[in-house]
Parts: C-alpha cells; structure tokens; sequence
C-alpha cells in the first residue's frame, strides 16, 4: 500500500507544483511559468493513472482533491500573502467534508 500513497502524494505535490507555476505566470504572460504549470499537471495526471491501478478511482481522487485544496489554500496564503477570510474557512471546510462524505 505505500506504493500507491506514494504516487498519490507525488501526484498532488505535481498538482500544487501546477497552481503555483500558473499563478506566477501572471495569465500567461510569463510563458515559461505557464508552460512548466502545464507539464506539473499532466505530470500530476500520469500519477494518478497509476495511482488508480491499486485503489477505485473514487477514492483516490477525493483524496487527490481534498489534498489539493488544503494545499491550495496554505499555498496561497504562505506563499502569495492571500487571506480567505471566516467564509471562505468555512466553504473550504465544507468541500473537504463533502468530499471525504461522498467516499464513505
């Protein structure tokens, strides 16, 4: 099993690696960030096809995507200085639920 954790971790990483990429591409205006976000993410997908040889497919992606999102937001927070305020905490909190809620 560390096997496909693993992968599912490189996978999100690659994902965060993408966001981060793309934000500092400033909507592409700065090719080579948007180019490399591009590559992160297939890359992340490559991952995760592999990922979904060793558990369903549905699991697997609501991991992927709760652990996006959590990334996402200390991302942009850390990194770019973006504060979410109460209400986003609050949605952000939900969409984790209601992901890992669909899974159960």
């Amino acid at each position: 099993m560390i096997i496909p954790v693993s992968l599912l971790l490189g996978s999100v990483s690659l994902d965060l690696v993408s966001l981060y990429c793309i934000k500092r591409s400033k909507g592409f205006k700065r090719t080579a960030w948007g180019v490399a976000g591009l590559l992160a993410i297939m890359a992340a997908f490559v991952l995760l096809s592999f990922v979904v040889r060793y558990m369903p497919l549905g699991v697997a992606y609501a991991i992927w995507g709760s652990l996006g999102v959590l990334g996402t937001v200390l991302i942009d927070r850390y990194v770019f200085n973006s504060r979410l305020g109460k209400q986003g905490l609050i949605g952000v909190a939900f969409i984790v639920i209601g992901i890992v809620t669909l899974q159960l």
